[in-house]
């Protein structure tokens, strides 16, 4: 089914799925995947294995669990997980995930699912991200679905109140659970807030009622890197914004971001499932700012703070740190050729300093925050 402009991109029968797989095999982006996965075996031979593959769960299994194996394997120092097991297994949930890598937050969210036995999710995913040959093919065969993210306004409106209808369908037919980024991109300084405007869309689905939500199930999601892959660029783009108050990305510029934040040294890595947000006793008029509260507090509190963000929240604020243990020599030496790739696109080395040090060092300062807020409440 050709779906209008105004509607998303989806794959939801067998037909669509194998003509995208068929695509995508057909893209470089496929042969760069198909030769980091699987180094020792035939292209033809997986082209074969290819032919019996009928759903996003099958195309996971086969290749991007593989895939994904080996990225943590050679770019991290693996993965921890909290919280999945203690969601009940006869629901499917709404992931409301904060964002800092183009691929990586959601396929682990929905690999993970998968090999629990939950099943996978539908991943919503920016039309920017769409217009890529390869990249748009393997979002889809990852299960996305795709989010308008320019056009006229009316055709946004009808989109996001399609999506919101979509999502909604898929969770209380109990056919996938969903992941959703807190905002509509990549936290770009660190700082994990949920937009107010991702809220009101989900809510579009009816009459923006807390009812309205609470089919949802909404769960949220935080992940944490301990070394941000492709920091170097948030850096960058926060501070030409700051400068003139826009950025303009250059071409190609997300496909290299997608390669560099599977790459680059992750450090250790943890997946936090957060707890249904309590709705019940919250009214109609406060329901969205209820849900903006409650998962920005959460994330705060299960953002898993690393020794990076420590020694950047110390050295920002003159807090005394102790810089020459091993890990810390490490980490100033990682901070270092960041500094010296950043000058190298023209920015000056103090004021990129500064900029990297408060990405790193937000999630402590929220963490703060929000241990306060609850002392507050006590």
């Amino acid at each position: 089914m050709q779906l209008p402009l105004a509607l998303p991109r989806t794959l939801d029968s067998t037909a669509e799925f194998s003509a995208c797989l068929n695509r995508f095999f057909t893209t470089p982006v496929a042969d760069a995947v198909l030769r980091w996965s699987f180094p020792h075996t035939a292209r033809a031979d997986l082209l074969a294995q290819a032919q019996g593959i009928q759903t996003p769960e099958a195309f996971q299994h086969t290749y991007v669990n593989p895939l994904f194996e080996r990225i943590l394997a050679q770019t991290s120092q693996g993965l921890s997980i909290s919280g999945l097991d203690e969601l009940p297994r006869d629901r499917k949930f709404l992931f409301l995930s904060n964002h800092r890598c183009i691929v990586t937050d959601a396929a682990l969210v929905s690999l993970n699912l998968l090999s629990s036995g939950r099943g996978t999710c539908k991943v919503c995913v920016g039309d920017n991200l769409m217009a890529a040959p390869g990249v748009a093919e393997m979002m889809l065969l990852l299960n996305g679905i795709s989010i308008m993210r320019s056009g006229s306004r009316r055709e946004v409106y009808d989109n996001a109140k399609y999506v919101a209808s979509y999502l909604a369908q898929q969770i209380q037919e109990q056919r996938y659970s969903v992941w959703l980024s807190q905002s509509p991109g990549r936290t770009k300084d660190g700082n994990d807030r949920t937009a107010a405007a991702i809220v009101k869309m989900l809510g579009m689905q009816g009459q923006g009622l807390r009812v309205d939500y609470e089919v949802l199930h909404i769960v949220p999601v935080t992940i944490s890197y301990e070394h941000e892959p492709c920091l170097v660029y948030k850096v960058r783009e926060n501070l030409l914004r700051q400068a003139s108050g826009r950025y303009d990305k250059l071409p190609g510029e997300d496909v290299v971001q997608i390669r560099d934040s599977l790459v680059n040294d992750k450090g250790r890595v943890h997946l936090a499932f957060g707890t249904e947000l309590q709705l019940e006793d919250v009214a109609d008029t406060d329901v969205v700012q209820a849900i903006v509260d409650q998962t920005d507090a959460q994330m705060a509190l299960n953002y898993r703070c690393w020794g990076s963000n420590r020694i950047a929240h110390a050295l920002l604020n003159g807090h005394p740190v102790d810089l020459q243990t091993p890990y810390a020599r490490s980490f100033m030496d990682r901070v270092d050729e960041q500094l010296a790739q950043l000058e190298q696109m023209g920015l000056e080395r103090h004021v990129a300093r500064s900029a990297l040090l408060q990405v790193l060092a937000q999630p402590i300062v929220n963490a703060q925050r929000a241990r306060s807020g609850e002392a507050a409440l006590a």
